[in-house]
């Protein structure tokens, strides 16, 4: 359990970066919040995908094997909080004088999924568009695990399809010290 707590804490650290990111730069693109939400949400991708990657390998050195649906599970176990919360924060009903609760209840959902703006927009903010939104996040971390579980390496792929010289191997390190 706790190989999979660490592992969903990775998926969360990715997570919350890319809000601070998109909570650091909201008033600036308050116009084109969408359009930033897209930006912020393709960082949220390469932080996610760049984590469980990496993980994949730790993973492997600790405890020797590694399952391919390993990385589903960290993005469930990630999506839980943020979701619950959501639900919670739904079915509170404070009246309270002189403050428009429905608006303010309505933009603390939406705070929380923020970096996926753009998915809940496009479905009129509705409980199918915010599961879709949260299902990306865990697919995310599926595929990043997938893709360290294959070996398969994003950047290197895109080097070689834009023509792009491969990078130079680290040196490898001579472990005996005598």
């Amino acid at each position: 359990m706790k190989k999979y707590l660490y592992g969903s804490w990775a998926v969360i650290k990715s997570y919350l970066i890319a809000m601070l990111i998109f909570y650091i730069f909201f008033l600036g693109f308050y116009k084109r919040l969408s359009l930033f939400s897209v930006f912020v949400f393709v960082i949220m991708i390469a932080f996610i995908y760049a984590e469980l990657h990496h993980l994949t390998g730790v993973d492997k050195r600790r405890h020797g094997s590694v399952k391919y649906y390993d990385g589903l599970i960290y993005g469930i176990l990630a999506v839980i909080p943020f979701a619950i919360i959501q639900v919670i924060i739904s079915f509170l009903d404070l009246s309270i004088k002189g403050v428009n609760f429905q608006m303010l209840k309505a933009n603390l959902i939406k705070g929380l999924a923020a970096p996926m703006l753009f998915i809940e927009k496009s479905m009129h903010y509705s409980v199918v568009g915010y599961s879709v939104a949260w299902f990306t996040v865990i697919l995310i971390s599926f595929l990043g695990y997938f893709a360290g579980y294959k070996k398969f390496d994003v950047t290197e792929y895109t080097r070689k399809l834009f023509g792009l010289q491969p990078r130079k191997p680290k040196p490898k390190r001579n472990r005996r010290f005598f």
